[in-house]
């Protein structure tokens, strides 16, 4: 039987929920075509004017944006996906789930396919967002802002009691690890990128599950921008429904720490284009962000 984490630092077992973000239903989008957004939604943004940004400057000049969703533009590159769609997702605060209204931008004709996660990109208000958890949210952008400074990462969590990267919405799992850090700037902000895997038990890193996120922060201190896109490699394993070499769940459990060094190593060493998606494309995606008002 697979063993449950017996703590998860970064998560708040009451107030959020047993899945993932809601997913509202798509319209149907042609798979071979980009669609236009919807026309933006006009709802205002209180400035958090105590949580300034570092601005930060893209190193490269982005290809010119050619979607827009809401208030974010980028450009996507036809070899990541053929179409998106564009969705304000209402506010939630029962007991169960807590986020305000956000804009997401979903990806169709993606190289991955039935995977955990579908790929997407959200852009959540702050100021919203630590009115709704005041306890929770001001302490993600307080380490996020540390990161985009050029501060160094936590200690790699591999017990389920250190501290992971920043990461927003919260979920009701752990992060088990985290490889290939990096700070990457976008059109009016900076953020991280990271590789990294969640689960309630002892899971192995495997491509059924693991996902590259970018997090990062407007300029203004106004958006938190989270991407969600699954990524594979060749080394790991397909799924995570069984302990690698035979072992049995105690057993893997046990030598988990040793077990994530070694694959977070592996990973490392892995040429950047060697990803499917390769990562230099995932870190163009997320550089021609620009985000307004």
């Amino acid at each position: 039987m697979k063993r449950l984490i017996p703590l998860f630092s970064v998560i708040s077992l009451v107030i959020l929920a047993c899945n993932l973000t809601p997913t509202l239903t798509p319209s149907t989008v042609p798979t071979d075509t980009l669609l236009p957004s919807p026309p933006p939604v006009n709802t205002e943004v209180p400035t958090v004017s105590q949580l300034p940004v570092p601005s930060v400057t893209a190193t490269s000049s982005a290809p010119a944006a050619n979607v827009t969703c809401n208030g974010l533009s980028l450009y996507l590159d036809p070899a990541l996906a053929s179409s998106y769609t564009c969705e304000t997702v209402p506010e939630q605060t029962d007991v169960m789930e807590v986020f305000p209204q956000y804009t997401k931008l979903s990806f169709t004709g993606y190289p991955l396919s039935d995977k955990f996660f579908h790929p997407y990109i959200s852009v959540f208000p702050i100021q919203r967002f630590t009115e709704l958890l005041p306890d929770r949210v001001p302490g993600q952008v307080t380490s996020l802002q540390a990161l985009i400074a050029g501060n160094p990462p936590p200690v790699q969590n591999q017990s389920f009691s250190g501290p992971g990267l920043p990461f927003l919405p919260l979920w009701n799992a752990g992060q088990v690890f985290h490889a290939l850090y990096a700070v990457v700037p976008f059109g009016n902000g900076g953020g991280i990128r990271y590789v990294t895997l969640y689960a309630q038990y002892f899971a192995p890193i495997n491509n059924h599950d693991l996902f590259y996120t970018y997090q990062g922060l407007t300029s203004d201190g106004k958006y938190w921008v989270s991407a969600v896109l699954p990524v594979n490699h060749a080394i790991l394993p397909m799924t995570g429904d069984n302990p690698p070499n035979g072992m049995t769940w105690d057993q893997f459990g046990n030598a988990y720490e040793t077990y994530l060094a070694d694959i977070i190593t592996q990973l490392e060493a892995q040429p950047a284009g060697s990803y499917v998606p390769a990562l230099p494309a995932l870190d163009a995606l997320v550089a021609s962000i620009s985000i307004q008002p």
